[in-house]
């Protein structure tokens, strides 16, 4: 203890001790009536003030020691100690690299399993479509049955016959088809077509005899040359049109022609004879062989369809574990943004930086003090050598008189806020923090200023 501190709290004690002995004066010291009588006395409560005393310090409202969850190398840092903050500014960053290529990676496994994802759906959706099909088929199956179980009827036998009849018509249209293109044209088309070979011959004369003139003409013209230029040569195209047209027909018909007629024929052929040959089975009857295939083709059709269900199974159980894996994928999304926004340090309330304690360039660990921030909006005390002895013989509330070793002559009025619960062990002693609040003052105070406490209590 100072001497400073020893006389302050000589001062304060002798003070309270002249105050305990003015109050003993007045109130009970024993006292002569009139008549000399003696005053009996009787016994009366009172209580005994407890002065108890204590070193401490001023600290600030709040206060934190602020780390970095994961160690790295500081790229910046944004304050300097004195700086106002506000709660969530950022004070210092580490390197970002490695956390962003893995948000990167992250973000690539959610798009894939995102992707595969909507493969499994698909899945789900084709599975269900095959035993829309299933299901069709086995109703197929099971009408053919009762089909061919119940017989043809005469309606039925009546339209395959025609059909029959039809196809027989049908082929006697395709062979006369296919007779007209083998014996090509005949004598009454080439005969006309001679004939519009002469009437384009005639007038081709007539037009070169009219209109040649009026090209030789020197004094005829342009347009008229240009007209007569135009009628000349459509005669002659008209001339060669039918040239082209008399040596067609006298051709015949063309190799490809005579093969197109021939395939004719045999597809008409072909379809009369298929035609035929359903009419001979449904006139025949329904065999027993018919019966057996047409059951076999149900239970085929049976077997697919619960085949396809169980693929619809499969196919759900796929979507319900690439949802999982998305799932998944996007909790390591979030871990990795996380771990990104953790490489900046933010101010964890609204208050001063009281110290940096890096720079930028340095590589830190994690769990290492870098700033430290409080709110230094108001200050409060708290003791640092209050002894077990003491610390039963307060309570919150209780007031008490703070001497600033600073500002001695200023002693300012304190009062209980907290009692630690837990001791700790100072100089052999086991000590309790206790924090007193303090009024506002215009004391220039500041972190860490040394104080004696008095507290004076009645027991």
């Amino acid at each position: 203890m100072t001497t400073k501190r020893l006389l302050i709290s000589m001062v304060i004690v002798l003070g309270l001790s002249g105050l305990g002995y003015w109050g003993y004066l007045q109130f009970l010291a024993p006292g002569s009536g009139d008549g000399g009588d003696t005053a009996v006395s009787t016994p009366s409560s009172q209580t005994t003030p407890t002065t108890i005393t204590a070193e401490g310090q001023i600290v600030p409202l709040a206060q934190a020691n602020l780390t970095f969850t994961s160690g790295g190398l500081v790229t910046a840092v944004a304050v300097s100690p004195g700086d106002s903050v506000e709660k969530g500014s950022t004070l210092l960053t580490l390197d970002t690299a490695e956390q962003e290529i893995a948000l990167r990676q992250a973000e690539a496994i959610v798009a894939q399993a995102q992707a595969n994802l909507q493969m499994a759906e698909a899945g789900v959706l084709a599975a269900e479509t095959a035993v829309t099909a299933a299901e069709v088929g086995v109703a197929s199956a099971e009408a053919n049955y009762a089909l061919l179980e119940a017989g043809p009827g005469a309606a039925h036998l009546a339209l395959n016959e025609a059909l029959v009849g039809a196809a027989q018509a049908r082929v006697g249209l395709a062979v006369g088809s296919q007779t007209v293109t083998l014996e090509g044209s005949g004598s009454a088309q080439i005969a006309a077509a001679e004939a519009a070979v002469a009437a384009a011959e005639a007038a081709y004369l007539v037009a070169r005899n009219t209109y040649e003139p009026v090209l030789q003409l020197e004094n005829a013209s342009a347009e008229d040359k240009e007209q007569a230029q135009l009628q000349l040569n459509a005669a002659l195209a008209n001339l060669q049109a039918a040239q082209a047209a008399l040596a067609e027909t006298l051709a015949g018909a063309s190799r490809a022609e005579q093969t197109a007629a021939a395939g004719g024929v045999q597809a008409a052929q072909n379809e009369q004879a298929a035609a035929e040959a359903e009419l001979a089975l449904l006139q025949a009857g329904t065999q027993a062989e018919q019966l057996a295939v047409a059951q076999a083709e149900i239970s085929v059709a049976q077997e697919r369809l619960a085949e396809v269900r169980v693929q619809v199974a499969q196919a759900e159980t796929a979507v319900t574990q690439a949802e999982a894996a998305v799932a998944e994928a996007q909790a390591q999304v979030a871990t990795a943004q996380l771990a990104l926004e953790k490489r900046a340090l933010l101010a964890p309330f609204s208050g001063t930086v009281a110290a940096v304690l890096v720079d930028a360039g340095e590589t830190v660990t994690a769990g290492q003090p870098v700033a430290i921030v409080a709110d230094m909006s108001g200050w409060q005390v708290e003791t640092t050598d209050l002894i077990e002895a003491d610390v039963v013989a307060i309570a919150r509330d209780d007031v008490a008189v703070v001497a600033v070793d600073a500002f001695a002559d200023q002693p300012l009025g304190g009062r209980i806020v907290e009692i630690a619960e837990l001791a700790a062990e100072v100089r052999g002693d086991q000590t309790y923090v206790v924090t007193l609040a303090l009024p506002a003052s215009d004391l220039p105070l500041r972190w860490g200023m040394s104080v004696f406490i008095t507290i004076e209590r009645n027991q």
